[in-house]
């Protein structure tokens, strides 16, 4: 199953060391030897993600937040958050991805004490964790069980560890206002933020220049470097995702796409369709890798 916005290739430098799934959560811990850029495209899920950067060179983006990338880097995003990694291709990429149902957290975390670092901040703003965060070594005790959960009850190893992780960085989180994963404030942040505000309102590149006093090729630029695709190409993700999340709530279709901003269901549909790989009265999505 897949929860992503863009299904990437095969690589065949890609290593995988497992991939394990089931209804609650997905987590891989994958090796690309030679990473090729264009298989990383930009994304977000339905689920949550907890990023663990092992090694290689580049840079993260959320939502338009630059965050520069060292080995050891915790990163957190909620299901609304776009996100995009810029690589370089001559340095080995490892990294340890889980993406987890915040229901399963909330069904003994009524108070969602453990999802506060998550839920509780504005988008693309304070999600990288670098160990200074953290008060002592246990976050990095608790990524080494699940970096090696036997495969024998592997599922079990990495709820149990999951949850730790959540505390632990719940804890990071709450140490002080001045969280030092804020990341860079950037052109491309404003102008996501904007968009993000109004994303289901008639938007045009005329409009975005204006208010920002940039021009189109500026515009373009900013989108290419900070999210790896267009301005358009964001809109139409970000409202796919959205209408994924309304139809898996119930919602039909036939009042869906005019929700999230669509004039016309056809176009609509064939969005939905190419980006998801099934039709919006489908159930079936798929899950995308970083």
């Amino acid at each position: 199953m897949n929860y992503g916005l863009v299904t990437e290739g095969e690589d065949d430098n890609m290593s995988d060391f497992y991939f394990y799934e089931d209804e609650i959560m997905n987590c891989h811990h994958v090796l690309d030897e030679r990473p090729n850029p264009s298989v990383f495209t930009m994304h977000n899920h339905m689920r949550y993600e907890i990023y663990y950067f092992i090694s290689g060179k580049g840079h993260f983006y959320i939502e338009g937040s630059e965050y520069p990338l060292h080995r050891g880097d915790l990163l957190i995003m909620r299901d609304t958050e776009a996100h995009y990694i810029s690589l370089d291709k001559d340095v080995p990429y490892e990294r340890l991805a889980m993406h987890f149902n915040p229901e399963f957290i909330r069904a003994f975390d009524a108070s969602g004490a453990l999802l506060t670092a998550f839920e509780k901040r504005e988008s693309g703003k304070a999600n990288l964790f670098r160990r200074t965060d953290f008060q002592n070594d246990t976050y990095i005790r608790l990524l080494e069980n699940m970096l090696n959960a036997e495969e024998e009850n592997r599922g079990l190893q990495l709820k149990a560890n999951l949850i730790a992780l959540l505390n632990e960085i719940r804890i990071a989180y709450e140490r002080g206002e001045e969280h030092p994963g804020l990341g860079k404030e950037t052109m491309a942040f404003s102008i996501i933020s904007y968009i993000n505000v109004h994303l289901f309102e008639s938007l045009s590149l005329d409009e975005i220049c204006s208010l920002f006093f940039i021009s189109k090729a500026q515009l373009c630029r900013i989108f290419k470097k900070t999210t790896g695709t267009t301005v358009w190409g964001y809109i139409t993700a970000k409202r796919l995702m959205a209408a994924q999340s309304m139809l898996a709530g119930g919602a039909p279709a036939t009042e869906v796409y005019s929700r999230c901003g669509f004039n016309d269901y056809s176009v609509f549909f064939r969005a939905y369709r190419k980006r998801f790989g099934c039709t919006p009265g489908s159930a079936r999505v798929e899950n995308k890798r970083v």
